[in-house]
């Protein structure tokens, strides 16, 4: 979607800072720097989280439906895009559950300076620590504004994380297992000596 966006640099920013409720999160990768694109490493590193939407929550469902109608503001009459809309059937419990992807670009100033990522906060207010890293399954809200954008074969838009608060912490797992000894499997003496800690 991004290479549509260089080709057809026809985009609208909704001014105005929207939320979410309280939602499940997964993939979160608002804190630190922005993340490069492994598959296109040309494309602008972004801060992205996705989070999940439960189709028997009234509030995640008038959720769903108010980011729908803010098409129509941005793009009265247009033909929608394939993808549009950054809302769709989770893959895990596709009958029960949505989720949205939402994602900020890290742009370059003329100056060489770079744009800045979301602010997290916690339950209370204050910034969450970098180092803090934040689990599948954490609940948050997210503050967000709307990037609308146009291509050849239609019109969409983008949600772009500006903010977040943590309401419940799950830690994310701090590394990959490396060793025999990380996945609980039996380690004699003379390997376990050899394991670097």
């Amino acid at each position: 979607m991004s290479a549509l966006f260089l080709t057809h640099p026809l985009h609208f920013m909704a001014t105005e800072l929207l939320r979410t409720p309280i939602v499940e999160v997964r993939w979160c990768q608002l804190l630190g720097n922005a993340r490069s694109n492994k598959f296109d490493p040309s494309k602008n590193p972004t801060w992205e989280i996705e989070i999940i939407l439960e189709n028997d929550n009234p509030e995640h469902v008038a959720w769903c439906e108010s980011i729908e109608a803010e098409f129509e503001k941005l793009h009265d009459g247009e033909k929608k895009h394939t993808h549009w809309l950054p809302i769709k059937a989770d893959k895990e419990q596709p009958k029960t559950r949505q989720c949205c992807r939402f994602k900020l670009p890290e742009f370059t100033y003329k100056d060489g300076n770079k744009s800045e990522g979301p602010v997290v906060y916690d339950a209370q207010g204050n910034h969450w620590p970098a180092e803090k890293l934040i689990g599948n399954g954490s609940k948050m809200r997210i503050g967000f504004d709307i990037y609308g954008w146009k291509a050849p074969t239609g019109a969409g838009m983008t949600l772009q994380p500006k903010g977040a608060q943590v309401i419940e912490w799950i830690a994310a797992p701090m590394t990959k297992p490396t060793s025999a000894a990380d996945f609980g499997f039996e380690v004699a003496p003379a390997t376990e000596s050899r394991i670097p800690f």
